[in-house]
């Protein structure tokens, strides 16, 4: 009898904000990445070693901030699967501060700040991982809306994920639709805060990103 060795595990680096942290999970339910993780373990039959990278609140600035962070270098460099979420927190506070004023200034700087650094991110990932002898799945997910109820946010929302979907190469880099996988849902799938997904929300988000396939690993 042949005994089967077990496979080795596939390093899944996760980078964001408070929705790779989960804020909005409870303690005894898992959040965006946990599910994800599952998800994709089930789909591969393989193990996934997850490292995280994310703090609440974190705009895009911040995260791309944390890509001097050599922990984070390093994880790249062995990373066959990357998650990223970013640009939210950037619209949450110019969404506030449009709410104040109605400057549509804040809206239109949170836009381009966002996707330049989304697009740095991206091209580092790229510097730390084209060496590698394997191929690299990254998956970013698109932003939903926290505020449904005020137009000129969601039009500015709209043209942000517009234009990420600009960054898709796919199958390797492919951007997960989870406006429209929210809208009209927006009560049912967000927490207390009215922001941060609850239980529900996080596992639309990971049913949305596992339904890109996960081809470029098998």
């Amino acid at each position: 009898m042949v005994m089967q060795q077990p496979s080795s595990p596939l390093n899944y680096v996760a980078i964001g904000d408070s929705l790779t942290v989960g804020v909005g999970s409870t303690i005894f339910t898992p959040g965006f990445v946990e599910r994800y993780k599952k998800l994709t373990e089930q789909a591969l039959n393989r193990p996934l070693a997850v490292v995280t990278f994310a703090k609440k609140g974190a705009t895009s600035s911040q995260i791309y901030q944390t890509f001097d962070f050599p922990p984070l270098l390093n994880a790249l460099k062995h990373a066959e699967l990357i998650t990223l979420t970013a640009g939210g927190n950037d619209f949450i506070q110019a969404g506030k501060q449009f709410l104040r004023t109605r400057n549509t200034g804040f809206l239109y700087h949170a836009l381009n700040t966002s996707m330049a650094n989304i697009k740095r991110m991206i091209i580092i990932i790229h510097q730390m991982t084209q060496n590698q002898y394997h191929p690299i799945m990254i998956r970013i997910l698109n932003l939903y809306n926290p505020f449904p109820q005020i137009p000129e946010i969601n039009d500015w929302i709209t043209l942000f994920n517009q234009q990420l979907l600009t960054l898709s190469h796919p199958p390797y880099i492919q951007i997960a639709d989870i406006y429209h996988a929210f809208l009209g849902h927006e009560r049912e799938l967000l927490f207390i805060d009215h922001i941060h997904p609850n239980p529900r929300g996080y596992e639309v988000m990971a049913q949305t990103v596992a339904q890109l396939g996960f081809s470029p690993l098998l």
